[in-house]
């Protein structure tokens, strides 16, 4: 069941979805990503000289202790299997289409991260939408805000981060995915639903497979 539905503001119009920076997302994650860690971060020699090593490019974090139930959790590494949504997504001009997010997400004690596994490095793989908290601890639609992702770059949520399921922009990715769970449902994963849905705008890169759904 979702903790709440939101009813859309009529001030909230289409958010465009931005390039995917890990210094754009910091408030709510980290973003692996070499092109960006490579010329930001510092990196050491491993592997005898044939590999080079960034530490700490994105966080893991596990509050399960904080819990309700205080049940014990694991570390799981979950594969998901994404597709590309048509029916959600619509195109407004030769390269530009909109997504309709009707649903927000959040791990309240646990990083969530996700790895695209087959994604050509240069191409534009899945949305990424966010929201802050507000007061009441749901999310405020007003600071809802989406990136593009492209096929090198992963993405960690925040423990408590409102964000928005998968969307890929290709018409099937492989995730791996990163979480710590215990079991119960509402302390693994919490939703609400946004009625309308809210617009979010992209260039689109998409293969001509894609491009023919729509």
């Amino acid at each position: 069941m979702p903790f709440a539905t939101f009813e859309l503001p009529s001030s909230l119009g289409p958010v465009e979805a931005r390039p995917l920076t890990p210094e754009a997302f910091t408030q709510f994650g980290g973003v692996i990503s070499s092109i960006h860690q490579l010329q930001t971060m510092k990196s050491i020699p491993a592997n005898y000289g044939t590999a080079t090593k960034i530490s700490k490019v994105s966080p893991i974090v596990n509050n399960f202790q904080n819990a309700p139930s205080q049940r014990p959790c694991t570390a799981n590494f979950n594969l998901f299997r994404s597709t590309y949504p048509i029916k959600l997504i619509q195109r407004t001009r030769v390269r530009e289409c909109v997504y309709l997010s009707g649903v927000l997400e959040r791990h309240p004690f646990s990083t969530q991260t996700f790895c695209p596994m087959g994604v050509p490095a240069d191409e534009v793989a899945y949305l990424v939408i966010v929201a802050e908290t507000s007061s009441d601890g749901l999310p405020d639609l007003k600071t809802l805000k989406a990136f593009v992702a492209k096929g090198n770059q992963a993405i960690t949520y925040n423990p408590g981060t409102w964000h928005a399921p998968m969307v890929s922009l290709k018409v099937v990715i492989d995730f791996a995915v990163l979480i710590h769970e215990n079991g119960v449902a509402d302390e693994d994963c919490q939703e609400v639903y946004v009625n309308p849905r809210v617009p979010i705008s992209f260039i689109s890169a998409t293969s001509s497979t894609v491009t023919a759904m729509l």
